[in-house]
């Protein structure tokens, strides 16, 4: 039996991975894994998506700040689903406007109009959800196919499968799928909150 990967918060320092079994780049590239990986989470590291030690000197600490949006649980109700999410949890990946704009569009109130989409396209981005921000009253939280660590361009970690012993990063969360910091800005780690995107945090 294959055990479940784990990840490991350093004091300070690094996300600590043992275990991986498939880890992806910014640009969906296979990244070679090895049983113990340190993976960078202060922004500071000239080697990413590894640890270089950069967070020994450029002042990273593992909590503070004020965390991005509210911790609630909001329901969308549709005729046949109804969708549930909660923005504190929210990575701002976008894939939701990108699978199904029809249904999920920022610039509407509400923002969230299941009607305006098949059942099947709404599981699609509930699955895709690298966060768990979204998922389906009654169903929970669905899961991609895709590798247990996915590097977003610009952006935190995609993580589906591997645990990590931490607070619970919001109301409604899993431990299935969730996005961890890598910007080292966010105000609710080791969770992203989306201020990768608010302070226009690049990789180079």
């Amino acid at each position: 039996m294959i055990e479940r990967p784990t990840i490991e918060e350093r004091e300070n320092g690094p996300l600590v991975v043992k275990g991986l079994h498939r880890m992806t780049g910014p640009d969906g590239e296979e990244i070679e894994v090895k049983p113990v990986m340190a993976l960078c989470r202060c922004g500071g590291s000239k080697n990413k998506p590894f640890c270089d030690g950069s967070h020994k000197t450029n002042g990273f600490q593992s909590r503070g700040g004020k965390p991005a949006g509210k911790d609630v649980l909001l329901p969308y109700e549709g005729a046949e689903v109804t969708v549930l999410y909660n923005p504190r949890l929210c990575s701002h990946a976008a894939e939701c406007n990108r699978l199904a704009p029809h249904v999920f569009d920022a610039t509407k109130r509400p923002w969230v109009q299941p009607d305006e989409g098949s059942v099947a396209e709404i599981e699609t981005v509930i699955a895709t959800c690298p966060s768990g921000a979204l998922q389906l009253d009654g169903r929970g939280h669905l899961l991609p196919d895709r590798a247990e660590i996915a590097v977003q361009k610009n952006g935190p970690y995609w993580i589906t499968g591997p645990r990590i012993d931490a607070p619970a990063a919001g109301e409604g969360a899993t431990r299935d799928k969730y996005v961890l910091c890598r910007c080292g800005m966010s105000g609710n780690k080791p969770w992203c909150d989306g201020s990768h995107r608010d302070k226009g945090w690049r990789t180079q």
